[in-house]
């Protein structure tokens, strides 16, 4: 049993890998430039050295990207003197674009010195739903996970303080690039993508809560609360043999269905064509549902 889920997750791992690499190819010249513009500007303009004048402690920060799995790490050594090449304390704080919240990204104000944090101001950003998912590292090795990133811009150094606001502008954009779907050329790279990523938990723009599972291969469950009560559930399948999608209501009256046409032209859609019902995706962590005449967006809260 442990070695099937085991061969699972690398099977998820790979699927997972597959997709990051198809986006980012996928992504056009505009928005690759703009992307990697960001990029850089992070790595160069987050490479600092600052002082914890309460304690005396010089930290040096600094941010990295890996483009082969879209994962960001950001470093912090702490020593006694500025600059220094063996450094007492190093953490590192790794995680992927697509698990960070691109809404909770805001710049804090510190009022006090605590360890890497001083006095000025702090750049913050939650992963989505605050799950644990940020893989620290104490001196090299694995520490507890965290659910936010912080970014220290000391109030005592009018260049760093300056740049906080330019660093919460480039995270924006290399979270709103890193996670927008750029439709495949083949439908069923399209359809692939649907059912390997969408699955999770999202708030609607209606109050309510989304939960998708996938119940298995290309067929995935919607269900509906409010106020933690099922109000509505249905079932959006993949024909493989017919090329079409279905979507079923369920209810305890019985069950309807209508089929779903794939449209990914833009956006990857799916909409039916005697029924007032659109499904929109945007972006991994945000889909919109188009229906009758009503339309209620829904954000990811967890995976």
């Amino acid at each position: 049993m442990d070695c099937k889920k085991h061969t699972a997750k690398i099977l998820i791992f790979i699927v997972s890998l597959v997709f990051i690499d198809t986006a980012m190819a996928q992504m056009p010249d505009e928005d690759k430039k703009q992307f990697e513009e960001s990029i850089k500007w992070l790595e160069t303009n987050l490479a600092y050295v600052y002082q914890n004048k309460s304690t005396g402690e010089w930290w040096n920060n600094n941010f990295f990207y890996n483009p082969e799995n879209q994962e960001i790490n950001i470093k912090n050594a702490s020593s006694d003197v500025p600059n220094a090449t063996d450094k007492d304390v190093y953490f590192d704080r790794i995680v992927n674009l697509k698990e960070l919240d691109m809404a909770s990204v805001r710049i804090d104000h510190a009022y006090s010195n605590k360890g890497r944090i001083v006095k000025g101001k702090v750049l913050h950003v939650d992963v989505i739903g605050k799950t644990k998912r940020i893989q620290k590292l104490y001196n090299g090795k694995p520490s507890f996970k965290e659910f936010f990133l912080q970014v220290s811009f000391p109030a005592a150094n009018d260049s760093l303080f300056a740049k906080a606001d330019q660093c919460k502008k480039h995270f924006e954009t290399i979270l709103q690039l890193s996670t927008k779907v750029y439709p495949a050329v083949d439908s069923l790279q399209n359809t692939n993508y649907l059912f390997d990523l969408i699955p999770g938990l999202y708030n609607g723009s209606n109050n309510s809560r989304c939960e998708i599972v996938e119940l298995f291969p290309h067929s995935l469950e919607l269900k509906f609360f409010r106020n933690d009560k099922l109000y509505k559930k249905s079932v959006i399948s993949y024909d493989e043999s017919n090329h079409h999608f279905i979507y079923w209501m369920v209810n305890v009256a019985g069950s309807s269905h209508f089929e779903l046409n794939l449209d990914f032209e833009n956006n990857i859609k799916l909409e039916a064509n005697a029924e007032n019902y659109k499904l929109i995706f945007p972006n991994s962590n945000q889909f919109s549902i188009l229906d009758e005449g009503a339309t209620v967006d829904y954000n990811r809260i967890g995976f």
